[in-house]
């Protein structure tokens, strides 16, 4: 298990294919996620761009009628730091 993948673990993350409900529209969602890399601000010591682990998760909406991977989309990207996931969506099915 790479890093990525322990911190996703921890945070509660489900995998790719996952179905999650979004807790504020009641909206049943498909997780895709991929791992990324966001550049902060330069060190001002070495002058070197900074980077830290940043997920980026986006979800599909699931309609009836409507064929995957067309209709809704949406992203967010969530940090070490950020535990919002979890008060936002409630992971319904894993995959």
């Amino acid at each position: 298990m790479n890093g990525f993948e322990e911190i996703l673990r921890e945070k509660g993350f489900p995998g790719v294919g996952a179905v999650v409900r979004c807790r504020k529209y009641d909206s049943l969602w498909r997780v895709m996620d991929r791992e990324v890399w966001r550049r902060v601000e330069e060190d001002p010591l070495t002058r070197e761009a900074r980077v830290v682990p940043t997920f980026y998760v986006s979800f599909w909406r699931i309609e009836p009628g409507v064929p995957p991977g067309v209709g809704h989309m949406l992203g967010h990207l969530y940090t070490l730091n950020d535990d919002s996931f979890s008060s936002t969506w409630e992971v319904v099915s894993y995959h």
